[in-house]
């Protein structure tokens, strides 16, 4: 780094104008985290590191980079930024002292990060408030290589991630995420501690990959989609308006009575009744 390593992360915001466009920030979900000793937090959260790569999204200021950097030895950090207009500030701030800190100026939603480097990943990313569901999907629909994930969230998409059945939080979104990770909730972050302070709180999360497969992940995430577009209503009532098959009777088999919402179904069930209607209806 070069002598602006000195500077905190806001005032490097501030000297190179990143937030000075407004619009552009806002349509980009920029939401700088500013404190230090919270950004070397969130990374002991993905300790131990091991043998494996790190991948950040959204590094922009390069305030949790730095902290990973401080931990990573001679592991390569692949950063993942969809603003290009950040290049000229992070070849200002990293010299050729960082060569294992790679940047890829691309939309995170189109990249696999296990397709950056042969070795194993671990993910610590603050990710955009606007998109950071959509990225998580994308990566729970391939786990390969993924080792853990470390990533900070809008609290009321952390809580639909980690909820339990029976509660209001509880979704596609749970169902997903803890048939295929264990998941915890790591703490909370007071929106005081980001620049622009943004109008809600957010969540750490970490999420660990289960040794697990699942046959079609994809039709266990449309079927979700079907379940939960009406919550009111009871899992009988909605499978019947979208399948032929024998709902009551494939209900029966899975010893899910038919007066249930979804909300009370557990993920493990959601899981077998996708797969029995998935295949009867080919």
């Amino acid at each position: 780094m070069d002598n602006d390593s000195g500077l905190t992360i806001a005032q490097l915001v501030k000297k190179y104008g990143l937030l000075n466009d407004k619009k552009r920030s806002k349509s980009l979900g920029q939401h700088f985290l500013c404190d230090e000793s919270l950004l070397r937090r969130i990374v002991a959260c993905a300790l131990p590191l091991g043998d494996n790569d790190i991948v950040e999204v959204g590094p922009g200021p390069c305030g949790l980079t730095r902290a990973i950097m401080d931990v990573a030895g001679d592991r390569h950090i692949f950063c993942i930024e969809k603003d290009p207009l950040l290049r000229q500030f992070h070849e200002n701030i990293f010299s050729k002292s960082a060569p294992n800190i790679n940047f890829i100026y691309e939309d995170a939603l189109h990249i696999k990060p296990q397709s950056l480097t042969n070795r194993d990943v671990t993910i610590i990313s603050n990710l955009p408030y606007n998109v950071g569901t959509k990225i998580l999907l994308n990566w729970l629909l391939d786990l390969n290589k993924i080792n853990k994930m470390v990533l900070m969230f809008q609290k009321e998409v952390a809580d639909r991630i980690c909820a339990k059945v029976g509660t209001k939080e509880y979704g596609r979104l749970s169902i997903i995420s803890q048939l295929l990770c264990k998941t915890e909730k790591m703490f909370n972050v007071s929106n005081s501690a980001f620049y622009p302070h943004p109008q809600v709180t957010s969540t750490v999360v970490k999420l660990i990959p289960k040794m697990v497969t699942i046959k079609d992940i994809k039709a266990l995430e449309r079927f979700t989609a079907i379940c939960f577009s009406q919550r009111r209503k009871t899992i009988y009532s909605i499978l019947k308006t979208h399948y032929k098959y024998n709902v009551e009777e494939t209900l029966n088999s899975c010893d899910i009575q038919k007066m249930s919402r979804p909300e009370n179904i557990t993920p493990e069930k959601f899981l077998e009744l996708s797969q029995r209607f998935h295949y009867a209806n080919f």
